[in-house]
Parts: structure tokens; sequence; C-alpha cells
């Protein structure tokens, strides 16, 4: 299927950055396209655990002191996960509805026990910062920050084991490019980690910004919305799919069913004169 755009002005999220590199192609298809692919099981867990964080925050900012209301924090947590799964979702092999909510309530459990004690009341949460972009699609740079100190910012993640700080350097360089445009000067960036092993835990890492990485794939990304503006080839042989990515199978991505990568261009956007595959 081809990506037909449906946007005239897009924001790129932090989260969206090193995506463009995994595959242009589903990339393509979301933010130009304006397409939702159905979504997974894994994403919707960490999108409840950070709702069941937010809550806690939030009441805690307002009393002055660490509130910890877990039924408040679960019952919030289990409200986004009913709202994320709404329209369907995608579950892995060892993943079904019941072994999901089990692991969002202690997942929660293991951000109180093993990250709360050891981190300060914020100064905001969920605060969205934004900065202009001139691009023939790409009108800013906008995200949302989980946490925000006194200089330092922090993000939760989610994941089926220990990944480190390193996987997520550009979407944080982002984030602290777009504190410090807005304001505030950060001098440390931590990763809120919660690994939904069979028994949760919890660990705060620190990462180092990598300013000219984070510049570099933007503006490249940048340069090659511009080629598509331009339509100087067909979209998919600029936003190419990319097969081997990690993540490319059903269980992950919407568009797997319909990619001409897996299954073939069985509508194509271009003839050609000469002889082609």
């Amino acid at each position: 299927m081809s990506i037909i755009i449906n946007v005239e002005e897009l924001k790129i999220r932090p989260s969206s950055i090193e995506g463009f590199y995994s595959c242009a192609y589903q990339w393509g298809r979301t933010f130009l396209g304006g397409e939702r692919g159905m979504g997974n099981a894994r994403a919707s867990i960490g999108t409840a655990i950070h709702s069941a964080v937010e809550t806690m925050w939030t009441e805690s900012i307002a009393g002055k002191k660490k509130i910890i209301n877990k039924s408040a924090m679960k019952d919030a947590a289990v409200e986004s996960w009913k709202d994320a799964t709404k329209d369907g979702i995608t579950y892995t092999n060892t993943d079904n509805e019941n072994t999901s909510i089990m692991e969002i309530m202690k997942g929660t459990d293991a951000f109180v026990e093993d990250i709360v004690p050891f981190t300060d009341i914020p100064e905001a949460v969920e605060e969205y910062f934004e900065v202009p972009i001139d691009n023939a699609f790409v009108k800013s740079l906008g995200g949302t920050l989980d946490y925000r100190g006194s200089g330092i910012i922090a993000d939760v993640k989610t994941s089926k084991r220990s990944t480190g700080a390193a996987g997520h350097v550009v979407q944080q360089t982002a984030y602290k490019y777009l504190a410090e445009a807005n304001g505030h000067k950060i001098h440390t960036n931590l990763i809120q980690q919660i690994v939904l092993k069979k028994e949760p835990t919890g660990a705060i890492l620190e990462l180092e910004p990598d300013l000219d990485k984070f510049k570099y794939l933007v503006n490249t990304m940048l340069d090659t919305l511009d080629l598509v503006a331009k339509d100087v080839a067909p979209i998919e042989t600029i936003l190419r799919p990319n097969p081997k990515h990690v993540f490319c199978s059903e269980a992950f991505c919407g568009f797997w069913k319909t990619c001409p990568a897996i299954q073939g261009n069985k509508t194509p956007t271009k003839v050609y004169t000469k002889v082609k595959l």
C-alpha cells in the first residue's frame, strides 16, 4: 500500500525521531498519512504505568509531600489500559489481557518501591514544550516530559528486560533541547526504568545527552522530507520499508499486512519503461 499524504503541518515528537530510521515507511504512513495501526499490548502496558506515575506525582505536587496512593494509581492505570485497548489490540504469544493487567499492577508496585524513595517531588509532570521548525511538512519539534525537577528531567521506560540508558539518548537529548529552549537549564537526564520480568524491578539510570547526534538525525530527516515534498521519486523509494527491523512483525506493526516489503507491491505507484522485477 502506498503512503498517501494527508497532513499539511506536522510536529515531530522526540519518540518518533529514531523510528524514522528504523522504518521510514511505517513512519510515513503514521505521520504523513495519519494512519493508525492497531495498538500492541506492550506499548499500552507502558502507557498505563505512566498514568499511574502521573497520578501519584500530581497529588504529591499539590500536597507538597509524597502521596503514594496505590489504589488511585492503579485505578488510573486500568482506565488508561481500557482507553488504549477499546478499539482492539495485538498481543504477543505470551500476552493476554489478564497477564497485561497483572504486569501493570506489578510494574506500578516496582516504581513505588524501587524509584520513588530515591526521587524528589518534581516541579512539573507531563509538561509540554515546543520549538518551531521551518520545513515543507514539519512545523515544530514538540514533546511532553514525564518529570522535571530542579535541573533534572526523567522519563519512565518499561520493558521486558533491562535495556540500559544508551538506547534512549536521542529521545532524551530532544527533551533536554526542548526544555532548555523554553528557559529551563537541565544538567541531568535520567531514565526511570521498570523491567517487567516475573517479579518487576525499578532502577534509575543516568545518561549523557548527545546534541550533535540529535541534530544530525533531525536535520537529515528534514532534508529527506524536503525530497518527499519535491516529488523527485516515488515516495516509497524515499521512505523505504525496513523488513529487517527488529519489530517488523504483525504483533508490533499495524501496517505489516499491507507493507510492500512483506507482501509485495500489489499496487505499484509508478510504471517503469525499463525492465524491473
